[in-house]
């Protein structure tokens, strides 16, 4: 890897070492309330850190890698680009749409555990959607291929430029690392709220796991992803889910580390 990549790798980890030891030792010059606030939310800004870091990784696609993940497309859903023609302006709209919310997601679900008062579980909230996430990460650099529509070209891709497209390409070509995360982190992080808030906030939950299955089918159908990146991305947070509804995960591993040294001190 040339060397300008693998400092981009060590800044990065540099910088999520820092927040972590700042969230560390806030409880020594901040208020509990505020503590637990900035441990809250501070998982937002370190959950892409091995995303980008993922990215250096990628020097390009190996291709008997990526033929083979087409022709399993093709197994799967030989009928899709056939039944996708059909599709009317409306939901051709609504997936492009939907699949925007994958982004926002996140931050969405913990912001309702807030709302719903249970704000204490943050801790489970976040390990039940880190967990998934950074395995799909972990992954991605042993799959290395482009994604469907760099592949196709903007013809062969299912959805037509409509302004969702237009806002999810631009998204894509200033924020990815140009390359698929296999398998899906983004299905795999939006399911994992959906699951997590299902248990806690059932409504919301219900609502989150539509718009999960939206960004799924938008993930395929607009050419972001492979069928296999989302299928894998989907069963790798409900194998997650289910040991954590199923009390298989320990309990210490939930409880917020820092917390966990502030009791001890």
């Amino acid at each position: 890897m040339p060397a300008g990549r693998r400092w981009i790798v060590t800044l990065l980890a540099a910088f999520a070492i820092v927040a972590i030891a700042v969230a560390r030792f806030s409880i020594h010059v901040l208020p509990p309330l505020q503590v637990s606030i900035f441990r809250d939310w501070l998982p937002l800004a370190l959950m892409l850190v091995p995303y980008w870091q993922t990215g250096q990784f990628f020097l390009g696609p190996n291709e008997k890698i990526q033929q083979r993940l087409m022709e399993i497309d093709q197994w799967l859903f030989t009928a899709a680009p056939h039944m996708a023609r059909k599709f009317g302006r409306f939901t051709r709209l609504t997936i492009e749409g939907a699949y925007m919310f994958c982004y926002p997601l996140v931050p969405l679900g913990l912001a309702i555990l807030y709302a719903a008062g249970l704000s204490r579980c943050a801790s489970a909230f976040w390990f039940i959607v880190l967990v998934p996430t950074y395995l799909c990460y972990a992954i991605t650099p042993f799959v290395p291929a482009l994604p469907p529509r760099s592949i196709a070209g903007e013809q062969g891709v299912v959805s037509p430029s409509n302004k969702a497209r237009v806002m999810n390409l631009w998204i894509q070509k200033h924020g990815s690392i140009h390359a698929i995360s296999f398998p899906s982190a983004h299905v795999a992080s939006s399911l994992a709220v959906s699951l997590v808030l299902l248990r806690l906030v059932p409504i919301a939950g219900v609502v989150f796991l539509v718009i999960t299955f939206l960004i799924a089918a938008g993930a395929v159908a607009g050419g972001y992803h492979y069928a296999i990146d989302v299928l894998l991305g989907a069963a790798v947070a409900l194998i997650v889910a289910a040991a954590w509804f199923f009390h298989l995960i320990p309990s210490t591993l939930i409880t917020a580390p820092a917390m966990a040294l502030a009791a001890a001190l």
